[in-house]
């Protein structure tokens, strides 16, 4: 069993998203998450909620969407889903009055680390700290020629995201076990706070991110102040070239 003391000394809550209809993923959880203080959080399934509902309901707007969208591309009703589940764990740390909660999805498998290193990252976290990947992935190295080429598209019209972004796209090596946040992929195993959950909520209301795309863009503009853990802590099982379920958002 992975020894999770660190988290749950330090969390005010521990969220791990799921569907109603996952339960074999959730009694996965139950052995993989062994020993962790841990609510299991009821998200939005696309089963449930069709596109055009949600347009209607001024959930999810297409156009902004479209807009955010690195390739212009409409949302689907599994990412859209997968959006608002976290949104409403946003919701729910706000109203509950936490000011600091780790939000798992519920495919993830604790790194043999976490014990060793757990504590170590959380000890150098700044006072000012908002939010912190313990898993991501992408723009993890820099590579100087294509943020060049990113800044250029940009200039031209052809890239949605800022220049500041852009700037910002890889992470710098802050201290021994932590990095300023890039534009990185995954929403599996992150950390925010209060302060963070309140500009999230205001930024994908309505909703027109993807998930990890409203992280990633709260972070390299600056808007919420990121961190990634050195090393990774979690992994994900339906992530990845070697993934071993199938994904709730693209079933």
């Amino acid at each position: 069993m992975n020894d999770f003391t660190a988290f749950n000394n330090f969390f005010d809550h521990i969220y791990v998203i799921s569907l109603h209809r996952a339960q074999e993923r959730q009694e996965a959880i139950k052995k993989n998450l062994e020993g962790l203080n841990y609510e299991f959080f009821w998200g939005a399934d696309k089963q449930d909620h069709p596109i055009s509902e949600m347009i209607s309901d001024g959930i999810y707007n297409e156009a902004m969407a479209i807009k955010n969208h690195r390739y212009h591309k409409p949302l689907s009703s599994g990412q859209i889903c997968c959006g608002w589940s976290h949104k409403h764990v946003y919701q729910d740390l706000i109203s509950k009055g936490y000011q600091k909660a780790l939000i798992l999805e519920d495919d993830v498998i604790a790194e043999s680390n976490i014990g060793k290193f757990g504590h170590l990252i959380i000890k150098e976290l700044p006072s000012n700290w908002e939010l912190l990947y313990l898993d991501y992935n992408r723009n993890e190295k820099k590579n100087v020629i294509r943020q060049y080429w990113y800044h250029v598209q940009k200039f031209f019209g052809g890239l949605t995201w800022s220049h500041t972004s852009i700037q910002n796209l890889y992470p710098k090596k802050l201290s021994e076990h932590l990095a300023s946040a890039g534009f990185h992929d995954f929403t599996n195993a992150y950390a925010i706070t209060a302060t963070a959950a309140q500009k999230l909520v205001q930024l994908q209301t309505p909703i027109a991110f993807l998930a990890d795309n409203l992280l990633a863009t709260a972070c390299t503009t600056k808007m919420v102040n990121g961190f990634i853990a050195l090393p990774k802590l979690f992994s994900q099982l339906s992530q990845g070239s070697g993934k071993l379920t199938q994904s709730y958002v693209d079933d």
